[in-house]
C-alpha cells in the first residue's frame, strides 16, 4: 500500500503526498474521498473503496455543512458549553454517531453515487470553504487538462487558498 501525509488542510480540502499524492476531501484519518489524476475513491483511513476514473465522471458534488461561525474551531469548543448552558442538554447532534457529509459522483451512465465523508468540525466548515471544494470539483470535471494539479496537491490548496483569500476581481 501507497504511503501518504497530510502536508495541508484548507476546510474540508487537505493535501496529501508521497508516493500516492492526493486531495482528500473530509478527514483524512476518518472517511474521505481521494482526488488523484486518475480518478475519484473513497476511503477509510488508508484502505480504499472504490473507484470512478475521471473519464466515467460528469458531476462531483460536495454538500459540506457550513457554520456561522468565524472559526469552526471556536463553535467546537464554546458551541457545547453554551447548549449545556442554555439548551437544557438536548443537543443537535447524537453522541453515537460521527457526523459526516455527501460527496456526490455522477457517472456517465447517468448513475449516481454517494460517498461519505467525515468532518473535520462538529460545528461545520466556514462557507467561503465549502464553497471552494464545491467549485474546484466542478472545475476538475469541466477542465480534464487541469487534473494534472492534482499530483501536487499541496500546490494545488496554495493556488485556491489565495484564490479564496483574494476574493473575485472586479474590472
Amino acid at each position: 500500500m501507497p504511503t501518504t501525509r497530510a502536508t495541508r488542510r484548507l476546510g474540508l480540502l487537505t493535501a496529501l503526498e508521497g508516493e500516492a499524492p492526493a486531495l482528500a476531501i473530509g478527514d483524512a484519518a476518518a472517511r474521505h474521498v481521494r482526488l488523484t489524476t486518475a480518478g475519484l475513491a473513497p476511503h477509510l483511513a488508508d484502505s480504499p473503496a472504490g473507484f470512478v476514473p475521471w473519464t466515467r465522471v460528469r458531476a462531483l458534488t460536495v454538500d459540506a455543512p457550513t457554520t456561522w461561525w468565524p472559526h469552526p474551531a471556536i463553535g467546537d469548543s464554546i458551541g457545547p458549553v453554551l447548549e449545556g448552558l442554555l439548551g437544557g442538554g438536548g443537543g443537535v447532534l447524537d453522541a453515537n454517531e460521527t457526523p459526516t457529509f455527501a460527496v456526490g459522483v455522477t457517472t456517465d451512465d447517468g448513475e449516481s453515487v454517494e460517498w461519505r465523508a467525515t468532518q473535520h468540525y462538529l460545528s461545520g466548515y466556514r462557507r467561503g470553504d465549502a464553497r471552494a471544494a464545491l467549485r474546484l470539483g466542478e472545475y476538475l470535471v469541466a477542465h480534464p487538462e487541469s487534473r494534472v494539479l492534482l499530483a501536487r496537491p499541496a500546490e494545488l490548496l496554495d493556488r485556491v487558498s489565495a484564490l479564496v483569500r483574494r476574493g473575485p476581481i472586479i474590472q
